[in-house]
């Protein structure tokens, strides 16, 4: 008996080691699998591939990692963000970025043991390109894919998900919610509405400059400006989106922001811009219209929406007009794209079957299928590598979009230039929001070898001061007067730098000698 109990003991001793065994390595590999889990799906968001509209973009990846002391956030090689774990079981930080190009993100968790796990890269695509349509009939059928738009808006504060609209293709699309104007809504319940889902912006009120938009005062939009402010807390909000480039707008927008107090205006994250084009005179009226964009910028300092523009004018009938608006189109799309102030755009679809501003319609109302400009539209802002949609048709265009040469379009008028004695005087045109004129004169008519004078004011007198040359030719001839060619251009700043405008033709003055 007791050799059987040895024996027995022996063996329950062996089952238990045996049974101890089989119960670690379970253990073992469940770590293992949940590492290797969070190393290839640890990234939440971005999505793989996904196109994303530009500005602050979230990076969130799982947070059920075990023994992590703190995260690293890379996008595209660098660092940017450092980020100790919390009790939530998503983390989340934001980037930004207005560069329309591939991005690459990864996470790396530092353990307690002092080793790292990083997470499997995840490749996504920016672009400013957005839509705006409504529920009425400009949304009814159109797919936002088929034009390659990482955002979209409405008109109202509410997503086309949440009103159960009957077009399902947006509910996978960045939503931008507005404050149209004024409504039985509490500004408050619309803010806890965008605080609640998470939306990043807000659009404040659409075109109040005009009485048929929402039509609200300067002076009033203080308070419902102030009303925003108060409800915003982290979201971040864009101007009131007056019909013309603010710079322009001196009965609403100039007296709404001079009256502003400096908080007020910092908590404009954004300003929106409106503008239509209505004539064209060849590319230079779209650079025009590109240095209009710069202006706002150099006078504001703050990232830009287009969140409205278009050709008003031309039926969709007139070859020659929609070329005109392809044109124009292409250039400023480009120039957009160029800008890192440019946060994001949207082109406004007239209805196509209305003839006054048609050759501007991207896609038909009631079939969403997109015109031959709508197929530019899709083709053009996506950045390389992104799989888009494309359409055979011609959208590359080579035209220089740069500040300078936008700034170059702009045209400078010499209206004068009268002799007086040993001087000149000028009169020049001016030219809006010009910071200074450069006034240059010389004897040769290819303005070799001339001089230059920099000043402000648009009338005035240029001193010369003859060479030796002149003088010995002066004294040996007994010239009374001397033939000097004179033209001017304006210039303007953009971030210190100068920028100038196109030289005005030459006007030639006989300046006396004595």
């Amino acid at each position: 008996m007791k050799g059987f109990k040895r024996i027995t003991s022996i063996v329950l001793a062996l089952a238990m080691v045996v049974t101890s065994i089989t119960i670690s390595g379970p253990v073992t590999v469940k770590a293992d699998n949940a590492t290797d889990n969070w190393k290839a799906n640890g990234i939440v968001s971005p999505k793989q591939d996904k196109l994303i509209g530009a500005g602050y973009i979230d990076v969130k990846w799982d947070n059920t990692l075990t023994d992590v002391s703190q995260y690293k956030v890379y996008v595209d090689g660098d660092l940017r963000a450092t980020v100790s774990p919390s009790s939530d079981k998503t983390m989340s930080t934001e980037f930004y970025t207005t560069q329309v190009s591939e991005h690459n993100v990864y996470v790396v968790a530092t353990l307690k043991n002092g080793s790292n796990v990083q997470t499997a890269n995840r490749r996504f695509y920016v672009t400013k390109k957005g839509v705006c349509v409504n529920t009425k009939d400009m949304g009814t059928a159109v797919d936002p894919a088929s034009m390659n738009v990482g955002w979209y808006y409405n008109w109202d504060w509410k997503s086309f998900k949440d009103m159960n609209f009957s077009n399902k293709k947006f509910d996978d699309l960045e939503f931008v919610p507005m404050i149209w104007g004024d409504s039985m809504t509490e500004t408050s319940e619309i803010f806890d509405n965008v605080k609640s889902k998470g939306y990043k912006y807000l659009l404040a009120y659409n075109e109040p400059d005009l009485k048929w938009e929402s039509n609200v005062r300067p002076d009033v939009m203080q308070y419902r400006w102030n009303d925003c402010v108060n409800n915003k807390g982290n979201v971040r909000l864009g101007s009131p989106a007056v019909s013309v480039f603010p710079t322009w707008s001196n009965d609403w927008w100039t007296p709404f922001w001079n009256s502003m107090a400096a908080d007020k205006k910092n908590a404009m994250s954004f300003i929106a811009v409106h503008s239509y084009q209505k004539s064209y005179d060849g590319a230079k009226s779209a650079l025009q219209y590109l240095q209009a964009i710069d202006e706002c910028w150099e006078t504001y300092h703050k990232p830009i929406w287009i969140t409205e523009f278009a050709f008003w004018k031309f039926s969709i009938n007139d070859v020659a007009g929609c070329a005109k608006v392809q044109e124009f189109m292409k250039i400023v799309i480009k120039g957009l794209n160029e800008r890192s102030y440019v946060e994001r755009y949207s082109w406004f679809c007239p209805n196509i079957e209305e003839d006054a501003a048609s050759s501007s319609s991207i896609f038909n109302y009631k079939t969403g299928e997109l015109t031959t400009l709508g197929k530019i539209y899709a083709q053009i802002g996506n950045p390389s590598g992104y799989n888009a949609k494309t359409y055979g048709v011609s959208s590359y265009i080579s035209t220089n979009t740069s500040p300078a040469a936008c700034a170059v379009a702009m045209p400078t008028t010499l209206y004068s230039a009268k002799a007086k004695k040993k001087a000149f005087k000028y009169q020049i045109k001016a030219v809006s929001r010009a910071a200074g004129y450069q006034v240059q004169y010389g004897v040769k008519k290819n303005m070799k070898g001339s001089k230059s004078k920099y000043v402000k004011k648009l009338n005035g007198t240029i001193k010369i001061k003859f060479t030796k040359k002149q003088k010995k030719k002066i004294k040996k001839k007994k010239l009374k007067r001397i033939t000097y060619y004179v033209r001017v251009r304006a210039y303007k700043t953009l971030d210190g730098k100068r920028l100038y405008c196109a030289w005005s033709s030459k006007d030639k003055v006989k300046v006396k000698t004595r």
